[in-house]
C-alpha cells in the first residue's frame, strides 16, 4: 500500500502581501494600545494589575501540581528526599510569590479609584507609540 504525501500548496504572492498587513495591523494595534495605556496612570494600574492576575493562575496551576507531586512522594525513600525538600522549598516560593502579586493587584487596583493619582503623562502620545515600537520592534 503506497502512502500519499499531502503537498502543501505555495502561497500566492496576494497571500503572502495579506499576511505581511495583516501582521503589520497587529503590531500597530499592540503599539496603539501600550502607549495609550502606559502613558495614563490608571491604564498601566489597570494593565500590570492584569498582569498580575495571569501570574496568580499561573501560580494556582503551579501550586496544585507541588501539591500533587508532593502527595506522590508523601513518604519518600531516604534517596530521593532532596528532591522533595526542593520541591516542597519550591511550593513555598510559589505561595509567597503569589501573596506578593496578590498584595500588589489590589494596592494597584486601589490608586485607580482616585482621581488625585488619574494622571496623564504630557508629552504627545506619538513619542509613546515610537518608545513602544523601538523596545517591541526594534530595527535588526
Amino acid at each position: 500500500m503506497t502512502r500519499r504525501t499531502t503537498k502543501h500548496q505555495a502561497k500566492t504572492f496576494q497571500q503572502r502581501q495579506a499576511e505581511k498587513q495583516q501582521a503589520a495591523a497587529r503590531d500597530r494595534e499592540i503599539v496603539e494600545d501600550m502607549a495609550s495605556k502606559y502613558s495614563c496612570s490608571n491604564g498601566v494600574a489597570h494593565d500590570f494589575a492584569g498582569q498580575c492576575e495571569e501570574r496568580i493562575d499561573d501560580l494556582d496551576f503551579d501550586l496544585l501540581c507541588s501539591e500533587l507531586a508532593l502527595d506522590f512522594w508523601a513518604a519518600p525513600p531516604a534517596a530521593a528526599q532532596p528532591v522533595i525538600d526542593l520541591l516542597r522549598e519550591l511550593a513555598d516560593e510559589r505561595q509567597r510569590h503569589q501573596a506578593a502579586l496578590t498584595a500588589l493587584r489590589e494596592r494597584l487596583l486601589e490608586t485607580t479609584r482616585s482621581e488625585a493619582v488619574h494622571l496623564h503623562l504630557e508629552l504627545p502620545i506619538d513619542h509613546y507609540r515610537q518608545q513602544v515600537r523601538e523596545r517591541l520592534f526594534p530595527d535588526p
